[in-house]
């Protein structure tokens, strides 16, 4: 008998997908999937673009690992050796020196902002990915006489920093350095175009082009930047590289992003907010959905409690039919997120000073947010039915409230 009683929930949940209105029930699995996708997506782009802007500073600027000179030093010495120190440390992929070139740029009269630098190529192909997003190419490590113009200082259409640019440098063209009272003449080689603003700010030539400016700064380096093995744990090779006693300070990348890791929790900060508004428009939907296909139930409900059915089988028969609106939603939405909008977000991606945004959603988020759609949608049809269950029996079958 209890097993049976049991079935009587599945049962009535079965006969109303059945029986019920397609277009209903199209309509309520479609506004499930949309709640559903809304978080995925504000969650995704919020995430996306904090990864991405993390990443690029990564992979521009810092290096996973930032090595400076020590307190109260202006240069690491005998950067070779510790470069060749730094490389040996187990999980360490490269490492690359770099040093500021005290001077500035002039072109047809335009003094140029921005800070130089000398790096080693070569190295710093291991270590970051400015000779990758150079056009044409980057510098070759005994290019004495050419220079590498980040797209913020050679300007042009579209340089977001154009009034302080060289409006329009271009390959080929000539560029006076002004180093220590002295000038040379340097041909742009490449504009260097990483896609985030404060890196194209930087100027490169090449630590044999500096040996002909400045001997003296040979074996020198201002910074020097790690980049460690694919899931290599960051606090441990720090830790290795501290061991070693050189005469360095060693820091995480995190330490040196400066504004970008406050733009960071900004964005954080912001997708918590839109997830908290997405739950709640979430929820709202559901309920007025779910509750808008019971109230046009409450004369079956009437038969059903006329014919002797407890009102707390209704009340389990509608929360099975929430159920599967939610499952069947939330599946929905998976195959739209998945594959529609992921796909056309990795091909086109929202192009930002900081970044190109793609969406990056982890799995524990995806059941989070899975997890938050299932359970609104179970609140939402256990509501309406409590109510109309509980109405009487006369006027739930004549619909008069």
């Amino acid at each position: 008998m209890i097993k049976h009683r049991l079935k009587i929930p599945f049962y009535l949940a079965w006969q109303y997908l059945r029986r019920g209105r397609k277009w209903t029930l199209a309509l309520t699995i479609f506004l499930l999937a949309v709640a559903f996708m809304n978080l995925l997506f504000v969650s995704a782009l919020f995430t996306g673009i904090v990864d991405g802007s993390n990443r690029t500073v990564r992979d521009t600027i810092s290096g996973d690992i930032y090595i400076t000179p020590p307190t109260g030093e202006s240069s690491i010495k005998n950067s070779d050796k510790v470069l060749a120190k730094i490389r040996g440390v187990d999980g360490v992929k490269g490492a690359s020196a770099q040093t500021i070139v005290a001077g500035n740029l002039e072109y047809k009269n335009i003094v140029g902002q921005g800070t130089i630098y000398a790096v080693r190529p070569s190295d710093d192909a291991s270590a970051r990915t400015l000779v990758a997003d150079t056009t044409p190419k980057f510098l070759a490590d005994d290019d004495t006489d050419g220079i590498i113009l980040g797209k913020q200082i050679a300007g042009g259409d579209k340089v977001e920093n154009n009034a302080f640019s060289f409006k329009g440098a271009k390959v080929g063209d000539k560029v006076t350095l002004n180093f220590a009272g002295a000038a040379r003449t340097f041909t742009v080689k490449g504009i260097l175009n990483s896609g985030f603003m404060s890196a194209d700010m930087f100027s490169y030539i090449t630590f044999s082009a500096l040996h002909e400016i400045s001997p003296t700064l040979d074996d020198t380096a201002t910074t020097i930047v790690v980049k460690i093995a694919d899931g290599a744990n960051l606090n441990e090779i720090i830790a290795k590289i501290r061991v070693l006693n050189l005469d360095i300070s060693v820091f995480p990348w995190q330490d040196a992003s400066g504004i970008m890791s406050s733009v960071s929790s900004s964005f954080v900060s912001i997708n918590a907010l839109m997830t908290a508004v997405g739950i709640l428009i979430a929820a709202v939907t559901v309920f007025i959905v779910i509750y808008v296909d019971i109230l046009n139930k409450r004369r079956q409900i009437g038969i059903f409690k006329a014919i002797g059915i407890s009102p707390s089988v209704i009340v389990a028969s509608y929360l099975l039919l929430s159920a599967v609106y939610a499952f069947a939603g939330i599946l929905l939405g998976t195959v739209l997120f998945y594959g529609i909008a992921v796909p056309y977000f990795d091909a086109h991606p929202i192009v930002l000073p900081i970044t190109d945004a793609r969406l990056v959603l982890t799995a524990p988020e995806y059941v989070w947010r899975g997890e938050v759609v299932f359970w609104v949608a179970i609140i939402s049809g256990l509501i309406p039915s409590l109510i109309v269950s509980r109405a009487k029996m006369l006027d739930a079958i004549l619909g008069t409230r």
